[in-house]
């Protein structure tokens, strides 16, 4: 996630140029109130800027898998598709350089700042990831037969049990001025570093430690309701978005 704003803007205000983010100022009148940001088409420019740097990462080897608004005013999203870890981080760096590089060229500047402006969302940098084998067993996937179940059992609680005894650590790997200034309200997890697989895999959880059998997990999926009496409930993954907790399970990964 990332900001787009006029370059000659950016260079008007040495707090954004010097620290990344605005250090005073006053929001606007119509800001995010609603958050309907999210769903406005990509201002011109910006569409632009999107669509050269997709083709200049695919030239040097990594596609991207989505290219949207994102809900503050000025706020945008792109994300290189889900790879092998070192090859993503090196794809993340990548991106950074060449968006800026190319909105340069267009007279517009992206801030990568996690929080460059106070009173609306920040942005956050989210790492999906999972463990697996070079056979094709994904740690984290439910698994349609006993040993894909008793594996992803054993690798959550592995999991959990690291997060418990290594929380600190964890933290300390986020916990930096930047990131911080974001964390907690509507828009990121709280500090706290906590575990959460999903409500059904909770009383899984808590059926084992009354005795019952390590088989027997299925990931059912789930229905959200949409809020309108007119509409069918929609059918959702079980998962939770990044609000709840730092480590939220998404279907695969976390």
């Amino acid at each position: 996630e990332f900001f787009v704003m006029p370059a000659d803007l950016y260079k008007a205000r040495p707090d954004l140029v010097n620290c990344g983010r605005t250090l005073f100022g006053k929001l606007p009148t119509r800001h995010q109130q609603g958050d309907l940001n999210y769903f406005q088409p990509i201002p011109g420019r910006v569409q632009e800027l999107l669509d050269i740097a997709q083709a200049e990462m695919l030239k040097i080897g990594c596609p991207m898998a989505v290219k949207h608004n994102e809900v503050a005013p000025g706020q945008h999203e792109m994300s290189p598709v889900f790879r092998t870890a070192n090859v993503s981080c090196d794809s993340n760096v990548c991106f950074m350089e060449v968006m800026n590089r190319e909105a340069a060229k267009l007279g517009l500047q992206v801030l990568f700042h996690e929080k460059p402006f106070a009173g609306i969302n920040g942005s956050g940098k989210h790492a999906n990831w999972s463990v697996g084998t070079d056979t094709g067993f994904n740690f984290f996937y439910p698994g349609k037969t006993e040993d894909g179940a008793k594996l992803y059992v054993t690798a959550i609680a592995c999991l959990a049990y690291g997060l418990a005894q290594y929380n600190e650590m964890v933290r300390c790997t986020v916990a930096h001025a930047g990131n911080d200034h974001r964390l907690g309200a509507q828009e990121a997890p709280p500090a706290i570093i906590s575990l959460y697989p999903g409500q059904g895999f909770e009383a899984f959880v808590e059926s084992i430690c009354a005795g019952g059998d390590l088989l027997g997990y299925k990931a059912e999926k789930k229905k959200q309701e949409t809020g309108c009496s007119a509409a069918m409930h929609i059918e959702a993954n079980v998962e939770d978005r990044n609000r709840t907790a730092p480590f939220p399970f998404c279907g695969n990964r976390f």
